[in-house]
């Protein structure tokens, strides 16, 4: 495990494995035709942008319910959870977003919605946080803490063992990380740290609280593509590819 001394911006190098956008194309050759949005309100949206670009997809910034309307999966990237919940609410983001994401399965009037979310991100998605006002997309199953590992001084760089992700470890950037204090059975865990999860997945949300957006591996963002293409499938049976012909 590596200390991150100074606070990683957009100018900072990639970390993680060379070439991983060409090993993982393959695995989601058929989904690039599925659209992501990275919601554009605060917090590293760049960075999701870039990584998608990487694995041939052409992403969407979200900022308006009509963008929502667009994409087929969203990330929710880290950055201040209180600040991009605030501008959620005020824009009535938060209502669209829950709306699609609660419900869009079950009926025929609106496209399936997957979410990941990223730190800030996976602590808007939870159902509990234990020092935070109520949520705003209260959609999986976990109770969490924010800024549990400490201040930004003591963000940290290490690597995490996902066998449902990725065959290899994955780096795992972590600043002023939250911390999953606990899980339903509702939510799978799929990687742990220091004996709590750290990531997790209940049905079409996936949850992280660490940032895969700041490392060049990309086998995070290639299995929410996969989430965000098999339910997208449940709806219609071509799925995302619908959209290539």
């Amino acid at each position: 495990m590596s200390k991150l001394s100074t606070v990683i911006s957009n100018d900072t190098p990639w970390r993680g494995r060379k070439n991983e956008a060409h090993s993982l194309a393959p695995h989601i050759a058929g989904l690039r035709s599925c659209v992501i949005g990275v919601l554009d309100i605060q917090g590293s949206v760049e960075e999701h942008i870039a990584a998608l670009k990487k694995l041939g997809l052409s992403p969407i910034a979200v900022k308006t319910k009509s963008d929502l309307d667009e994409v087929d999966g969203l990330i929710i990237p880290g950055g201040e959870s209180t600040t991009i919940g605030k501008l959620l609410d005020l824009y009535g983001l938060d209502e669209e977003i829950f709306k699609r994401a609660s419900q869009s399965v079950k009926t025929s009037d609106s496209k399936p919605l997957a979410i990941w979310g990223t730190c800030a991100g996976a602590i808007l998605i939870a159902k509990k946080v234990t020092n935070r006002p109520p949520q705003n997309l209260p959609l999986v199953d976990i109770e969490m803490e924010r800024n549990s590992y400490g201040r930004q001084l003591d963000s940290f760089e290490t690597e995490i063992s996902a066998p449902e992700v990725s065959p290899k470890p994955i780096p795992a950037v972590f600043i002023r990380a939250p911390q999953i204090k606990r899980a339903s059975p509702k939510a799978k865990v799929l990687a742990q740290y220091g004996g709590k999860p750290v990531m997790v997945r209940q049905g079409v949300f996936l949850a992280t609280t660490f940032h895969p957006e700041l490392t060049n591996d990309l086998s995070v963002l290639s299995y929410f593509i996969k989430i965000t293409g098999e339910n997208a499938s449940k709806k219609e049976p071509e799925g995302c590819a619908k959209r290539a012909h």
